[in-house]
Formats: C-alpha cells, sequence, structure tokens
C-alpha cells in the first residue's frame, strides 16, 4: 500500500518535472532523454500503485486520485520531450526509435490520445468507481502499448 506521503512526494516531484519540461529548450540532449524517461517511469510507478489498489479489493480513492493525477501532470509534457537531437542519432543512450522523428505526426497522435485518455483517467478514478477504473487504465495501457510498439526499441 501506498503511504499519503509517499503520493505528495511523487505528485511534488511531477511537478518539478513538468515546469522543467516547460523550459526543454533549455536541457541538453542528456537531461532531455532523462526528464522524459524519468516522466516514463512516474506514469509506470503511477499505474502500478493503481493496480495494487484496486487489487487490494478496497481501493483508496485518494491514491487512485493522486496516482492518476500524476500521469495526467506528466503525460502532456512528453511530446515535447522529443526535439531533434535527441534520438539514436545523437549517440546518447535512448530507446527512442528514429520513427518518431520521421512519422512525427503518428507519435504526436498518440501523445494527444495519451493526455486525452490520462485526463478520463483522473475523472472516473474521481468517482470511486474501482471497475471503471480499472477499464480506463487498461484504455490508457492500450495507447501506451500502441506507442512503444511502433516507437519504442524493446529490449
Amino acid at each position: 500500500m501506498i503511504h499519503s506521503k509517499t503520493i505528495v512526494l511523487a505528485l511534488a516531484m511531477t511537478s518539478a518535472i513538468v515546469s522543467g519540461a516547460a523550459s526543454v529548450a533549455a536541457l541538453t540532449p542528456q537531461q532531455t532523454i532523462d526528464a522524459r524517461h524519468a516522466n516514463y517511469e512516474k506514469m509506470g510507478k503511477a499505474m502500478k500503485a493503481m493496480g495494487a489498489e484496486l487489487k487490494s479489493g478496497a481501493p483508496n480513492k485518494g491514491v487512485l486520485v493522486a496516482s492518476a493525477k500524476a500521469i495526467a501532470a506528466v503525460a502532456p509534457q512528453q511530446g515535447k520531450l522529443f526535439p531533434a537531437g535527441t534520438g539514436p542519432s545523437s549517440g546518447l543512450k535512448t530507446d527512442a526509435l528514429p520513427t518518431i522523428w520521421t512519422d512525427r505526426a503518428t507519435f504526436d497522435g498518440l501523445n494527444a490520445r495519451l493526455v486525452t485518455e490520462a485526463n478520463k483517467l483522473v475523472a472516473v478514478a474521481n468517482s470511486g468507481d474501482g471497475s471503471a477504473v480499472g477499464a480506463q487504465m487498461k484504455a490508457l495501457g492500450g495507447v501506451c502499448g500502441e506507442c512503444h510498439r511502433k516507437f519504442r526499441k524493446e529490449d
């Protein structure tokens, strides 16, 4: 179970990353890659926290809402964290495939869907309906999976 202090810390860290993403032009390519990786890690941890709450049988609405808000706060920033010069051609370690930059319209479309589904997750989490949260997590995860298959190098 995740404690409220952990949630508050996660939200504060997300806020700092989101603020930093607004000035992505000031970041070095390595810092940009690190920021997008950290954001994806935050989203993954939030999804895991929500999944654990749902499996508990008595999900804590506060954890569901805080986790959903963490995802929704980070999602809109992700597309901005893929500027030219931060892909594999940079020589830096990244799981991003070159197709992000050659098929940018599809990538940006998936990022827009990520934002939409993340915002829906916040609304559903606020309802406190565990089965609806699970269904929306599945919808959000579907967008994540689609993007990974198309634009992320699998290890």
